[in-house]
């Protein structure tokens, strides 16, 4: 019986335990659907439409284009960083961290990257060719 009591203490002492760091859970969630909010706003803005359409379309941006999106990008990393200090460690800061990565990053071509996927290629097929000739030669060899 007395181990039974003492189960039941520890049992709602866990529970209360629990139901706090749910509630906790709760609220960072809150505050982050409310920070996701603000962002979707800022994006959804009319300016930020606006920049995506010359962006799209090609033309060189002029000095003022460049500080509305220096602006607005300044905005959305604050607001990343409100999210991240309110988001407890192991509760996707990582995802957080990215954005803000891919945010700050400057924007950089592929093709050194595709020319040496391209290399690699021909390299594994000629390796691929050896290889065979190498199979043959063996197979003939040992029959």
């Amino acid at each position: 019986l007395e181990d039974d009591k003492a189960f039941i203490a520890d049992l709602e002492k866990n529970c209360a335990t629990k139901t706090d760091i749910h509630e906790a859970e709760k609220k960072t969630r809150a505050e982050e659907i409310v920070a996701l909010a603000d962002t979707i706003k800022i994006l959804n803005d009319d300016d930020a439409l606006d920049l995506l359409k010359k962006t799209l379309s090609g033309a060189s941006m002029s000095f003022v284009q460049v500080q509305n999106t220096e602006f607005q990008r300044t905005q959305v990393l604050g607001l990343l960083a409100q999210v991240r200090e309110r988001t407890p460690l192991g509760q996707g800061r990582h995802h957080l961290d990215f954005i803000s990565l891919a945010l700050r990053g400057k924007k950089m071509g592929f093709e050194k990257v595709l020319a040496m996927i391209d290399e690699l290629v021909a390299t594994l097929k000629k390796e691929q060719v050896d290889d065979e000739s190498k199979k043959e030669y063996c197979a003939v060899q040992f029959d």
